[in-house]
C-alpha cells in the first residue's frame, strides 16, 4: 500500500540523520540545560502518513507507552483532529526507538489500532501493533505511571517531537499549581506547568524528578495564560484509564457510573 511504502521510506531515509540530530540536540541540551534530564524512552512521536500523498508524513503529536502490550497514551484532541481533517486522511503510526533515545540506531514503526477518547479530559487510550515484525514487540518499554498529586513548585520535564519528528525535544520546567482549567471546548484541564509547549507537545509526558510520569499535557496556555501548558493528571484519568484496561499501581479506583 502506498501508506506503508511512505512510512517505511520516510522511517528509513530519516534513521540516520534522525539519529545524528538527535546526538546533536542532546549535546545542546547539555551545554545550555544542564539540569534537563535525557528524554524518555517510552515517550513515542506520533505521526500522519497521508493516503493520497504517499511521500507526506508529518508529526501530528506525541504519546507515551503505558504497557508493553501496545497500549499508547495521547491527547484525544490529536486523534479527532486527524480523523476529521480531510486534507489529511491519514494512516497513523508511531516510531519507537531500538535503545533509549540518546543511543537509538533504528526505529521501529507501529500502526495505531483501536482509539477510545474521554473528550472531556482531552485524553486518548490507543492500541498499537508492528508494523511490518512481530519481533518489534521486544522494543516497547512501558512508562512508570504514578498516581498522586502534582505539587506546586515541583520540577517536572517533558519529551515530546516536533519538526523531523525522530529528534525528543526535552523541557524541564515546574508545576505551576493545581487548576481546573475549564477550555471553552468543555474540557478540563487539572494542573498547569510553566514549560512553554509548541506544536507536537500535545500528548507528552510530563515526567517527575523520580521518572513517573504524572499526566499528559494537553493545551498551550495563551493570553494571560501565555507561558503556561496545561494537562491531564493520572491521578485524575485513572478511572478512565481502569476501565481501558490501563493498570496504575496503587491506583484505587472508585467503580461509579462516568
Amino acid at each position: 500500500m502506498a501508506w506503508r511504502r511512505s512510512i517505511f521510506a520516510w522511517f528509513f531515509g530519516t534513521t540516520l540523520l534522525g539519529g545524528l540530530l538527535s546526538h546533536a540536540a542532546f549535546a545542546q541540551t547539555t551545554l545550555n540545560r544542564p539540569a534537563t534530564p535525557p528524554a524518555l524512552r517510552a515517550a513515542v512521536p506520533l505521526l500522519c502518513t497521508q493516503n493520497n500523498r504517499a511521500a507526506h508524513t508529518s508529526v501530528r503529536g506525541s504519546g507515551v507507552i503505558a504497557d508493553s502490550g501496545g497500549t499508547l497514551l495521547t491527547a484525544a484532541h490529536v486523534i479527532l483532529q486527524a480523523r476529521s481533517d480531510s486534507r489529511s486522511d491519514c494512516t497513523l503510526s508511531v516510531m519507537v526507538p531500538d535503545e533509549e533515545w540518546t543511543r537509538a540506531g533504528r526505529f521501529r514503526p507501529f500502526l495505531l489500532g483501536d482509539c477510545h477518547l474521554n473528550q472531556p479530559l482531552d485524553l486518548a487510550v490507543c492500541r498499537i501493533h508492528p508494523a511490518e515484525n512481530g519481533r518489534d514487540w521486544g522494543y516497547l518499554r512501558a512508562a512508570r505511571l504514578r498516581v498522586r498529586s502534582a505539587v506546586a513548585g515541583e520540577s517536572v520535564w517533558v519529551t515530546a517531537f516536533t519538526g523531523w519528528g525522530l529528534v525528543p525535544l526535552t523541557r524541564s520546567g515546574h508545576i505551576a499549581g493545581r487548576q481546573n482549567y475549564l477550555r471553552q471546548d468543555g474540557c478540563r484541564c487539572d494542573f498547569a506547568t510553566d514549560i512553554v509547549a509548541v506544536e507536537g507537545m500535545s500528548g507528552s509526558p510530563v515526567i517527575s524528578s523520580e521518572g513517573e510520569v504524572l499526566g499528559i499535557l494537553t493545551l498551550a496556555g495563551n493570553g494571560k495564560f501565555r507561558g503556561l501548558s496545561f494537562g491531564v493528571s493520572i491521578e485524575q484519568a485513572k478511572s478512565f484509564l481502569a476501565a481501558e484496561g490501563v493498570m496504575v499501581p496503587g491506583a484505587r479506583v472508585n467503580h461509579e457510573p462516568m
